[in-house]
């Protein structure tokens, strides 16, 4: 499996987490503000507006592929050089500007 960016590692573990609670009926669901506020409560996570904005747009990506082709089975199909490739350059351009600032954790 590739790795994420080290600057996008924090966002991306957020996003498979909220991800992988994702409600689904005859498709995929987008992940609501509402489920974001409950992860953030409970796992105690800071999410700033700019990560935030960042995650939502992980989701509509996601969506539109498992929407447009169903549910990806990661068994099935792994990701190729393309696929991380691009994922880096959407994650690069949604942080473009941003400062990423490494929070102190009690």
């Amino acid at each position: 499996m590739p790795e994420a960016p080290a600057f996008g590692v924090h966002i991306w573990d957020w996003f498979v987490e909220l991800h992988n609670s994702r409600q689904s009926g005859f498709s995929a669901n987008p992940i609501s503000f509402g489920e974001i506020e409950a992860f953030c409560r409970l796992t105690g996570a800071l999410i700033d507006p700019w990560e935030l904005s960042v995650i939502r747009r992980m989701d509509q990506v996601v969506l539109s592929i498992i929407n447009k082709t169903g549910k990806p089975d990661a068994a099935q199909r792994q990701p190729t050089e393309s696929d991380v490739a691009e994922a880096k350059l959407r994650i690069r351009g949604a942080a473009k500007d941003r400062r990423v600032v490494k929070r102190k954790r009690d």
